[in-house]
């Protein structure tokens, strides 16, 4: 397993206070969008208050526009293009050389499609770290924050994609080139034939979602799915990865590691090809980054053996033709 990607909040401190310019920090907050008075990880990081200097990467943004060519189905923070991505990282001043700290605001347990996205696009994965730990214990430790409120449309880090014209233009970003850029995704199609050809697919279905929703015995967050899970797949609620105590903090890798291989995931060798290959599912393909981070953290998988299926239960559950099972089935 290469070195852990996890940064502990009196480490991200040091790193800060060194106040290079190649080393930058981005607020990855975000939070379902369901309820009454749901919270925002962009209009936050907009209040206040933010680690200084820091950058914000908006998910829902820096993704293919709803309804476009490149996003047909209308399906929410879809993995950006290359060519977005790098568009991005030239409005947010990142350069290739630089070390990103991706952190999140407090008790959110949502930041890790940032950081996933971040590491998948053509940045370095080695130079993407995730700040294990919230704003409080920043400022408990000694770490500055950053007071006021940035204006949208005045302040260059609220950025929006679409005011750009990155379309026309050739960004001076160069992503990384991977022989697997095309495979940290899945889409339907592909995970349909995993799930027809379970035998030959040598690849396993992890669902991040909670037990209820994945037995189908808990209602969708959002209007219009049918509850239930793809057949095979294996459940991995996201939120059994992390402290119960603080969300923007894993369980202590062991745990996680554990967690894992009761839940049906056997470790497997460099020598061993079969169900070498994990699918990452959730709601909407965010939380499914959570257990892409810790199935690579805890070492039961490489980078390169793990993808997320973008469109997850927002297009399959969607679908009336998907085949689906449900713990009255």
């Amino acid at each position: 397993m290469s070195c852990s990607n996890l940064v502990t909040i009196p480490d991200a401190i040091k790193a800060h206070k060194k106040s290079t310019d190649d080393v930058k920090f981005i607020d990855g907050s975000w939070h379902m969008p369901v309820g009454d008075n749901p919270r925002n990880g962009r209009a936050e990081f907009a209040l206040g208050p933010r680690i200084p200097g820091a950058l914000y990467f908006d998910i829902d943004d820096t993704a293919p526009v709803m309804g476009s060519k490149d996003n047909p189905k209308s399906l929410p923070h879809m993995k950006p293009s290359r060519k977005m991505f790098a568009s991005a990282m030239d409005q947010m001043g990142i350069t290739p050389r630089d070390t990103l700290y991706v952190y999140a605001t407090n008790d959110c347990a949502f930041y890790h499609r940032a950081y996933w996205t971040l590491r998948s696009c053509g940045h370095d994965p080695a130079l993407v770290k995730l700040v294990q730990g919230n704003l409080d214990e920043w400022k408990e430790n000694g770490g500055e924050l950053e007071e006021g409120e940035l204006v949208e449309g005045e302040d260059k880090r609220l950025f929006r994609m679409k005011d750009l014209g990155w379309e026309e233009k050739t960004p001076k970003y160069q992503c990384l080139n991977e022989d697997n850029a095309d495979d940290v995704v899945v889409d339907m199609d592909q995970v349909l034939n995993i799930v027809n050809n379970q035998k030959d697919a040598n690849a396993v279905i992890i669902d991040a979602r909670s037990a209820g929703r994945f037995n189908g015995s808990a209602p969708e967050p959002r209007p219009g799915l049918r509850g239930g899970h793809m057949p095979e797949a294996l459940n991995v609620p996201f939120t059994d990865l992390l402290l119960d105590t603080d969300k923007t903090k894993f369980k202590p890798m062991g745990e996680v590691r554990e967690i894992f291989i009761k839940a049906g995931v056997a470790p497997v060798s460099d020598d061993d090809a079969e169900s070498r290959k994990i699918v990452c599912t959730c709601g909407s393909g965010v939380t499914a980054a959570a257990l892409a981070i810790g199935l690579e953290e805890s070492g039961l998988r490489k980078k390169e053996d793990i993808s997320i299926y973008d469109g997850s239960w927002i297009e399959w559950g969607g679908d009336d033709s998907t085949p689906i099972v449900t713990s009255s089935s």
